[in-house]
């Protein structure tokens, strides 16, 4: 294992205040918040959780930064102006937001500096939206009046990001928001904190005006305090779904506010029988890396594998030899593809997950849990791989959020949409086919927010940037991502002229 250097190790300074009014400013919570390195588990960061007086001045920031038109009422072109010079920024630091990322959450740093030109990506995106999005329209009307139905900012947006893609996630909040003309607040997970705190900086660099977007660094009881507060007009949030259910909880319980969510999923995979004389290398490879991207911590990780009969051995051999060959190593190693997880209590749960499978009676055909060769204290573990659970299973219907995959066989297409749609949630699935009636009839009555249709596993290019989709069921509702992605931080207004 090659060691990383000390300049990607070392050289990338962390404050843990708030960011408010375009400055750095120490928080006035009590409680402390302390984070560790997933690489070798020792104490990384500690910072103070933002308490009251912390969260009220930043929502007096973002409201009057957003009442006083600084940003809102800017023009369109402006706008567009500042988000393209926000998106360079990101791409001129893109190394420094990936280490961030990897220091915090153990992502290799290969691909966390991708995931840099992905955020870049969204900052731009809704940038050259500005003068392309039509923002309102005139309907039919008697010839005294005159109808103008507009869509307008929503005010103060709170955006509440997991830690498991930070800095992607962030953006992908961030840009249609800002875009839309809203002020935005940002609490980061306590978890992963680094990313967001040189956003904030790349952003007044570009000419953001200050006030306009604000970083809360702090916990749980910090989120709370934002999302109860009664001058937030808006709350999006990405994370667990026990977590929506509390932000429900606390929105109702205070000041009535629209919230987007985005929670959990347990994605399943689908191999119908007709694609038996199929590349079965090469989908045994896009599946393996469905399942085990980002060491499985992905919301929409295909964790669950259905196969028909008379692929499912050949198939699921091949799984086995492509699992076996991933091999975790050091996150800043510049050749380490599959890196730690975020943190002890993530890894520790994956664990619980496969001596539950190991209980069962299941097959345990890819054992993760050797991790002998790796770092001594690191929250390392690699792909593990199960065959022979009941549909009933844990590991089957419950999300585990970790490189655990069930490999599963089932003998009719009739079989798949009972399978699709069982369980709590409705965010994400794969169907192999190459039967377009089976595709249609299929996905037209899966209840889930986003449904992949593989008739190859040779990779497409998709609509990217573009595409727009909402969770179903106990993932979420709203929806995030594309033009309908930037209306979500709008409101509905219409205006009535009446000339008689």
């Amino acid at each position: 294992m090659n060691t990383p250097s000390t300049q990607l190790t070392n050289d990338l300074p962390f404050r843990g205040d708030a960011f408010i009014e375009g400055f750095f400013s120490a928080a006035d919570g009590d409680a402390q918040v302390q984070t560790h390195n997933p690489a070798d588990g020792s104490a990384a960061l500690r910072f103070t959780a933002a308490g009251a007086g912390t969260v009220n001045a930043a929502v007096a920031s973002a409201r009057a930064a957003f009442d006083d038109g600084r940003w809102a009422r800017m023009s369109p072109m402006g706008r567009r102006g500042v988000l393209l010079k926000f998106a360079a920024g990101i791409e001129a630091n893109g190394q420094a937001l990936a280490l961030a990322d990897s220091l915090d959450v153990g992502k290799p740093i290969s691909g966390a500096m991708f995931e840099s030109r992905i955020a870049a990506a969204f900052i731009r995106y809704y940038a050259e939206v500005l003068d392309k999005h039509y923002t309102g329209a005139t309907v039919p009307t008697c010839a005294q009046s005159m109808e103008v139905q507009v869509r307008r900012p929503r005010g103060v947006v709170v955006a509440i990001t997991p830690w498991n893609y930070p800095l992607v996630n962030t953006c992908l909040k961030i840009a249609p928001a800002l875009a839309a003309g809203n002020s935005v607040i940002v609490k980061p997970s306590s978890i992963s904190p680094r990313s967001s705190e040189l956003l904030a900086t790349l952003a007044i660099d570009a000419g953001l005006p200050a006030g306009v977007l604000n970083i809360v660094q702090g916990n749980g009881a910090s989120g709370d305090l934002l999302v109860r507060h009664a001058d937030v007009d808006m709350v999006t949030f990405t994370g667990s779904t026990p977590t929506g259910r509390a932000l429900m909880s606390a929105i109702g319980g205070s000041a009535i506010k629209p919230l987007l969510l985005e929670c959990g999923g347990k994605n399943r995979e689908f191999v119908l029988g007709d694609m038996a004389s199929s590349d079965l290398d090469g989908m045994a490879m896009q599946i393996v890396m469905g399942a085990f991207a980002n060491c499985g911590q992905l919301c929409v990780a295909r964790s669950a594998l259905y196969v028909h009969k008379d692929l499912y051995a050949p198939l699921l051999d091949r799984i086995i030899g492509v699992a076996r060959s991933i091999r975790a190593g050091h996150p800043q190693d510049k050749a380490t593809q599959y890196g730690a997880m975020a943190n002890a209590r993530q890894r520790d749960i994956a664990l619980e997950y496969i001596g539950a499978g190991i209980a069962e009676g299941a097959q345990l055909l890819v054992d993760g849990r050797q991790t002998q060769d790796l770092p001594a204290g690191g929250y390392y573990l690699q792909p593990s791989v199960f065959s022979g659970l009941g549909a009933d299973s844990r590991l089957n219907i419950e999300e585990i959020f970790g490189p655990v995959l069930t490999v599963n066989r089932f003998d009719s297409v009739d079989d798949v949409l009972p399978i699709a749609n069982s369980g709590d949630f409705g965010l994400a699935a794969t169907l192999w086919t190459r039967d377009i009636k089976h595709a249609n009839d299929i996905t037209s009555r899966m209840k889930v927010g986003k449904v992949k249709v593989m008739a190859s596993p040779m990779p497409t290019e998709g609509s990217m940037l573009n595409q727009s989709a909402e969770p179903a069921r106990q993932s979420g509702f709203g929806i995030e991502g594309g033009l309908k992605g930037m209306e979500s931080y709008m409101r509905q207004q219409v205006v009535e002229y009446s000339f008689g």
